[in-house]
């Protein structure tokens, strides 16, 4: 979980947080796992939801720039990586929002404000 992702969990309600610290562990990927999916069969676009970029890839092969692109992927797992899970990240925060949404203020606890301030 970067930084950008803990700030972003800190403004939500207690129970949107409970949501996202039990889910996104489970949706987020690896590198390693990136890795294994790059060397056996260059499918690590695929691991990482790009399935478009990974039918690209191979199709390139073809005519040697795709094995460039291989190649140089391998030095960029890290970063394709991170990139993937702020995209989880950030879809599992919408889905906590969506699924738990803050209580609404009713009029009683509106009025109290209210007086309180005079």
């Amino acid at each position: 979980m970067d930084a950008q992702t803990r700030l972003e969990i800190q403004n939500l309600t207690e129970q949107q947080q409970q949501y996202v610290i039990q889910t996104l562990p489970v949706k987020e990927k690896s590198v390693s796992s990136a890795y294994i999916f790059w060397i056996l069969l260059g499918a690590h676009y695929f691991y990482l939801n790009k399935p478009f970029k990974n039918i690209i890839l191979w199709l390139l092969c073809y005519i040697y720039i795709g094995v460039i692109w291989w190649i140089y992927d391998a030095f960029r797992m890290k970063r394709l990586v991170a990139e993937c899970n702020r995209e989880i990240a950030k879809q599992v925060i919408h889905d906590a929002i969506l699924l738990y949404p803050k209580p609404q203020k009713t009029h009683d606890t509106i009025d109290a404000e209210f007086k309180e301030a005079e």
